[in-house]
């Protein structure tokens, strides 16, 4: 992460409304530093052009509140605690509501540093949730939905009714056989407009460490469940083996 320019005490302004007039010439322009130089001009061309998209007023600033969306639709999946990091360490205080261009590449810079595995995590997730054990990205919905019933947080009925009318819209659930595409679904979720969807499928009760320890859990207890039932099946076939031999219907070994 690069070092903090022109931040720190000295220069955290007061809350609007509070403190005297400054006496003496004015402050010094800000002098804006250099972009990150991990990015290439096509990086900064694409950073440029989600900046300007969210900044509706045309003032080179985008709300504060837009940042996870815009994160989000770049393909990453910003926890609740790292954009309340990114904020304290790239914005000039508390009081800011906005943010301006360089703060938002270097946003981005940090993100990257501190690596994204959430879609990845929650697919694995959705895959042994879902029973698909081929990863092939389709599951049965109603297969999916009893879990996600018993298992963490349990969603509700009009939750479901949400996200069926969200899974149909975008075509990953398809009515007639009840098959669900949930990779796809998970990356258009992760990328809906907040005018479409209140919230990206990132906090749809899914918590990605919870749901894939479940998921996982469950994973092992079913194997170890039908490695029992397989073994339990060799013994009974052995004995039946063992008593032929023995009643002189089939010769030994």
């Amino acid at each position: 992460m690069p070092p903090k320019k022109g931040k720190g005490k000295d220069a955290k302004a007061p809350p609007p409304g509070k403190g005297k007039a400054a006496i003496g010439p004015p402050p010094k322009p800000k002098k804006i530093p250099p972009p990150p130089a991990c990015f290439n001009a096509e990086d900064l061309a694409r950073f440029k052009e989600m900046f300007k998209a969210h900044d509706e007023e045309n003032i080179d600033k985008v709300p504060l509140e837009a940042i996870p969306l815009m994160l989000r639709k770049l393909g990453f999946n910003p926890k609740t605690a790292e954009i309340r990091q990114l904020y304290e360490t790239f914005l000039e205080d508390e009081y800011v509501d906005t943010v301006e261009y360089h703060e938002w590449l270097f946003m981005i810079e940090a993100k990257m540093g501190w690596g994204d595995d959430f879609e990845v995590v929650v697919t694995k997730a959705f895959a042994a949730l879902g029973h698909d054990d081929d990863e092939t990205g389709i599951c049965d919905f109603e297969l999916l939905r009893e879990e996600l019933m018993t298992w963490g947080e349990p969603f509700s009925e009009i939750e479901f009714a949400d996200w069926i009318r969200l899974a149909i819209k975008d075509k990953t659930f398809n009515m007639e056989d009840g098959s669900f595409k949930y990779v796809t679904f998970i990356e258009n979720m992760n990328n809906k407009d907040v005018r479409y969807a209140k919230e990206p499928i990132n906090f749809f009760k899914l918590d990605q460490k919870t749901l894939a320890e479940m998921a996982i859990k469950k994973a092992q207890e079913e194997r170890e469940e039908q490695e029992k039932k397989d073994a339990e099946k060799r013994a009974r076939e052995e004995a039946k083996r063992q008593k032929m031999i023995a009643d002189g219907l089939i010769p030994p070994d």
